[in-house]
């Protein structure tokens, strides 16, 4: 009996210790349970579950869930009516700072923009406005590119911080001075079309206009749309002339600040058109091909696309009469090294 007890006992300790290294605060003591959710006012399905292994691998594995969700103070905890605050402050603390880690800035920045909410916002405006869970689902952590970090260079820093947190803060520092982001151009396109640019009764309720409508449309037929849609992965999507490396300043094409406002384009086009003038940063990127809108270009553009096909039609034309001409003169078509044609012309001169 008592030997049964004592391997009981630390089963049960064990377990009580791996559970509390993994979540101090015990929330996963209900949240590990795939079938906890529920349906909410508007008949859509909300689920609890939290999966302890892929959010111990998440850009946000390292913060207690209460730092985020601030409001609850005992468990079990009463129904959720609060939102998450992306601008609390964390109990994490950065290697070169001595004080806990916060978004606040980056809201400041985001609430300033295009997609900001403003104060005057109607209900129906804030919520078709992007908030941070729009674009910033927590991925699973992923190991920036500059993975080698030369010892040498971290020598003096390691005098006082710890190697470590350094060494960490070293890569992540590097990797968003050479990437703007961590998104490639394709997911970054996808993610300003799907159920928000390309829907057209969402912009209705921000009264865009026809121009904002098209945008994604003219952008995928333009030759940043098409070369991004191609696979390149330095051609120009949505932020790479929308914001600058800060991401989360964008704004109207009509304000001061814009990347793209008139009297700033030219800057922005200088980020991959090392040469770019005036004139080139006058260039519409978004323009719409319209016959009665704009006839120059669109016959410009049509007399192009006769030059194009025509040129590419005629090289199969060609192509084809000859190999008539070659099957009317009795030589055998065949694939091997050298030639696909077997025996001589009639029509050309004999070796």
């Amino acid at each position: 009996m008592t030997v049964q007890f004592l391997v009981m006992f630390s089963i049960l300790s064990f377990s009580g210790f791996s559970a509390e290294a993994a979540d101090k605060e015990n929330c996963l003591m209900c949240h590990k349970y795939r079938q906890i959710g529920r349906i909410d006012e508007q008949g859509r399905k909300r689920s609890y579950y939290v999966d302890e292994h892929i959010y111990s691998n998440t850009t946000h594995r390292n913060v207690p869930c209460r730092d985020c969700h601030t409001y609850i103070s005992k468990l079990p905890h009463d129904p959720v009516t609060e939102e998450v605050n992306c601008a609390n402050e964390c109990h994490i603390k950065p290697p070169f700072a001595n004080e806990n880690f916060s978004h606040k800035k980056i809201i400041e920045t985001y609430n300033r923009s295009v997609h900001g909410i403003k104060p005057a916002d109607s209900p129906q405006l804030r919520d078709a406005k992007p908030y941070c869970k729009y674009c910033h689902l927590n991925p699973i952590y992923t190991k920036v590119s500059e993975e080698q970090v030369a010892s040498t260079s971290l020598i003096r820093c390691l005098n006082c911080h710890e190697k470590q947190g350094v060494t960490m803060a070293y890569k992540h520092i590097t990797h968003r001075l050479r990437h703007k982001t961590s998104r490639s151009p394709q997911q970054i396109v996808q993610l300003c079309s799907k159920n928000c640019h390309e829907e057209v009764a969402l912009m209705g309720r921000f009264k865009a206009s026809e121009e904002s409508l098209a945008a994604v449309e003219t952008y995928k037929r333009s030759i940043h749309g098409k070369s991004v849609a191609l696979g390149a992965q330095d051609a120009a999507d949505c932020i790479s002339c929308h914001a600058t490396n800060a991401i989360h300043d964008v704004y109207k094409k009509d304000d001061k600040q814009a990347t793209i406002h008139k009297a700033n384009r030219i800057n922005t086009c200088r980020q991959c058109h090392a040469k770019a003038n005036d004139r080139f940063a006058q260039i519409d990127v978004h323009s719409e091909i319209d016959q009665h809108k704009k006839p120059v270009l669109y016959l410009t553009n049509t007399a192009l696309g006769f030059a194009f096909y025509g040129s590419v039609l005629g090289l199969v034309g060609l192509m084809l009469l000859e190999t008539y001409g070659r099957k009317k003169d009795g030589i055998k078509w065949q694939i091997r090294k050298g030639t696909t044609w077997r025996g001589q012309s009639k029509r050309g001169p004999k070796l």
